[in-house]
């Protein structure tokens, strides 16, 4: 419906976090986890509706990529030297994590929770939580920055 295939949308996705990294790191993982929150609270009230859930599908795997990118640059920026390597597996390794623990807790939604159609309601409440804890580690570093620079001697 929409023509493009799923490599497209996750190329597209991709590249668009990238750039929008390269402008502004920070603000771009936060309005990447927006735009994966919006979309996929966007897509509770559009399951019924066959052209509009196809279209956020295409807009959810864009936005899902679109995370990676920035995460991955603000991972290896914080890690210095050898370790760089080792932080980008350990990130990669954490969307893994993400993406099977977001499966089992569907599964518990569908099975004793409020069911099939609340799914993307709920699971958009993860980007929100990332987008929390984005903000948490931001002040964190600008604390940690700041007492290093200061010196009472």
């Amino acid at each position: 419906m929409t023509g493009a295939k799923p490599l497209q949308v996750q190329v597209v996705g991709n590249l668009l976090g990238g750039k929008l990294a390269d402008r502004h790191l920070v603000r771009a993982i936060l309005a990447t986890l927006a735009a994966l929150a919006l979309v996929l609270g966007l897509m509770t009230f559009a399951l019924n509706n066959q052209p509009a859930t196809v279209l956020l599908v295409a807009l959810l795997g864009a936005a899902g990529f679109a995370t990676v990118a920035p995460m991955q640059m603000w991972v290896v920026s914080k890690a210095e030297g050898a370790g760089q390597s080792l932080a980008s597996s350990f990130n990669i390794g954490a969307f893994n994590l993400g993406n099977a623990i977001g499966a089992w807790l569907g599964g518990l939604v569908i099975e004793y929770g409020p069911g099939l159609a609340l799914i993307p309601l709920i699971a958009s409440i993860f980007p929100v939580l990332a987008i929390i804890t984005a903000l948490a580690a931001v002040r964190a570093s600008r604390g940690a920055a700041a007492s290093a620079s200061f010196d009472p001697i």
